[in-house]
C-alpha cells in the first residue's frame, strides 16, 4: 500500500432513536453452512429495502440485526420477508447509537458494492480491482456515533495490490 493520505470528517445528525425500532431475524437450521445464509441473507434485506440498515449480529452466526423506522416496521414487510425465507423474528426493541452504527456501517459497504470493495481496512475503486494493476483509489472509512451525531471518518489513499495468485 502506497500513496499519501488526506482525511476528511463529516458530521450528521442523528435521527431521533425514539421513531427507530430494532429486530432480530434468526436464521433457522437449514443445510446451508450458517455464517455464509447469514451474509447473503443479510445482504439481500439491505439490498431489497432502501429503508432498512441491517447488519449480520456480532456474536452469531445465526442472526441478523435490522434497523429501522417504526412505521415501516408496522407495514409488515420485515415480517413477511422473514415467513417466506424461514427467519425467526424477534420482538422490536429499542434502538441503541452503537447498533445504529454497526447497521449503518454494515448496509453502507453493501450498498457501494460493485463500485467499492472491500479489502482489509479500505474501499477499493472498481468492479474488477482484484486483475487490475497499478494504483487503485482506496478510502478507509470509519463511523462513530455520539451526542447525537454521526462522525463520518474518510481517508483517501492510492493503493497498491500484489498481483493474485492460485
Amino acid at each position: 500500500m502506497s500513496g499519501g493520505v488526506q482525511q476528511s470528517l463529516f458530521f450528521l445528525g442523528l435521527p431521533d432513536l425514539k421513531t427507530l425500532c430494532c429486530v432480530t431475524l434468526t436464521l433457522q437450521d437449514g443445510g446451508e453452512e450458517p455464517r455464509s445464509k447469514q451474509i447473503k441473507t443479510c445482504r439481500e434485506l439491505v439490498l431489497l429495502y432502501s429503508d432498512i440498515l441491517a447488519s449480520p449480529a456480532l456474536d452469531s452466526f445465526t442472526d441478523i440485526t435490522v434497523v429501522m423506522a417504526i412505521p415501516f416496521f408496522q407495514k409488515g414487510i420485515v415480517q413477511v420477508f422473514g415467513q417466506r425465507r424461514g427467519l425467526q423474528l424477534g420482538s422490536p426493541q429499542c434502538v441503541f447509537p452503537g447498533v445504529l452504527q454497526c447497521c449503518l456501517s454494515y448496509s453502507l459497504i453493501t450498498r457501494l458494492a460493485p463500485s467499492w470493495n472491500k479489502a482489509g481496512l479500505y474501499l477499493v475503486s472498481g468492479k474488477d480491482f482484484l486483475t487490475e494493476r497499478g494504483r487503485l483509489n482506496a478510502v478507509r472509512m470509519e463511523l462513530s456515533t455520539s451526542e447525537g451525531q454521526l462522525c463520518i471518518s474518510i481517508d483517501a489513499n492510492a493503493v497498491r495490490l500484489l498481483p493474485t495468485t492460485v
